[in-house]
Parts: C-alpha cells; sequence; structure tokens
C-alpha cells in the first residue's frame, strides 16, 4: 500500500476543515460538504420510504435512494479527485488503480460515514468488497426499531457502485452495489458491501 492511511486523515484534519457558522457548509475538496444529524439523514431517507408507500414499495423506494447516492458518489469523489488537496496530499502517490482506491478510503474515513476497516479489489474480476465499522445508519435503526429484517445502509451500497464507476468504469451505474451484511439486521457493528459490473440485458446497456 502507497497511499499511507495515517497520514491522510492527519492532514485532512490539520486543514482547518470547519463549515460555515451561519449554513454549516464546508467548501473543500472540490465539492460542498455539510455537517448533518444522523437522525436528518437517515430519517428523511425512511420518510421518502413511508412517502412512496411503505413496505408495498419498499424494493422500489430503496432502488431510488441506492442510485441517488451512487451518482452523489460520482459527482463527490469525482469533484475530491479533481481538487487541489487531492493533487497534494494523495495524487503523487498513486501508482496504479488499488493506489486510487487507497486514497478515495483514506478520505472517506475522514467523512464520519463510519469507517471503512478491510477492502478488497478484484481488477480481474471487476468486484470490490469492503467492510465498514459503525456505518452511521445502524446504531440509529437499532436504538429506534431495534433488529431490521433487511438492509438498511443504502447511501454505503450506493458508494460501493460509485467507487467501482470511477476506477474501472467510464460512466455513472457501469456498476451496481449490495449490501450484503448488515449490522441493523445482525445486531452487530459491521456491514458488509459487494459491487460488480451491472450485466448487460439482450446486448444493450
Amino acid at each position: 500500500m502507497v497511499v499511507n492511511q495515517q497520514e491522510i486523515p492527519e492532514a485532512f484534519l490539520s486543514l482547518g476543515l470547519y463549515g460555515d457558522e451561519q449554513t454549516g457548509l464546508l467548501r473543500r475538496f472540490g465539492v460542498i460538504l455539510n455537517n448533518s444529524q444522523v437522525s436528518f439523514l437517515v430519517g428523511r431517507e425512511l420518510e421518502f420510504i413511508r412517502q412512496m408507500g411503505g413496505e408495498s414499495a419498499r424494493s422500489v423506494s430503496e432502488k431510488v435512494l441506492i442510485d441517488a447516492a451512487q451518482w452523489c458518489a460520482n459527482a463527490t469523489f469525482s469533484g475530491i479527485m479533481a481538487s487541489p488537496e487531492w493533487a497534494q496530499m494523495i495524487e503523487p502517490t498513486i501508482k496504479s488503480v488499488q493506489d486510487r482506491m487507497d486514497g478515495l478510503v483514506a478520505i472517506t474515513n475522514c467523512l464520519g460515514w463510519g469507517k471503512i476497516s478491510s477492502y478488497k479489489l478484484d481488477e480481474a474480476k471487476q468486484e470490490l468488497e469492503f467492510t465498514v465499522d459503525y456505518s452511521y445508519y445502524v446504531d440509529y435503526w437499532l436504538k429506534r426499531y431495534g433488529k431490521s429484517n433487511y438492509p438498511i445502509c443504502y447511501m454505503w451500497t450506493g458508494v460501493a457502485g460509485g467507487y467501482m464507476d470511477l476506477l474501472l468504469g467510464s460512466k455513472v451505474n457501469e456498476f451496481t452495489g449490495e449490501e450484503v451484511s448488515c449490522g441493523a439486521q445482525t445486531g452487530g457493528n459491521q456491514c458488509v458491501f459487494r459491487a460488480k459490473r451491472l450485466k448487460k440485458k439482450f446486448g444493450l446497456s
């Protein structure tokens, strides 16, 4: 591993990354970041599912949320990778696709979404698997609802696909993410995500 996972967070924090006192917005890394409460972030997604029809339309609602997260991941991380901060702190160490993944993980772990504790990128199979400790969805869900019957970390699922779009694709939604194990289901603090290339149907994308 070329990218130093310890030095990047330290350098990230040393930049004085704090939001505007009135708006809470932070303009750095080529993007606009916002610090919001977990109850708002998760709550708005649960309300969206309810407004869409609740359990009867949950599958469709989840696909919408994951797709939105994947588009957001592409926009956010492409902006980060094009930023002066990335060029200064990370780009000089990148020699391979794996190095770029290492850099994305280092930055992602500074954002307060949870911590990617392990990850494996298989370039030959074009697949990615990673584990997130303390996804911000899980603690909120368990405290409010108890164990879930299904995976609920929609943002992270979209991020999995978004990572691969940026690393091995050429456009959004070439890859798709899946949450294969969720702490909200197990009662634990780890969630596992996978991403793979989206299969074409009838020769069409």
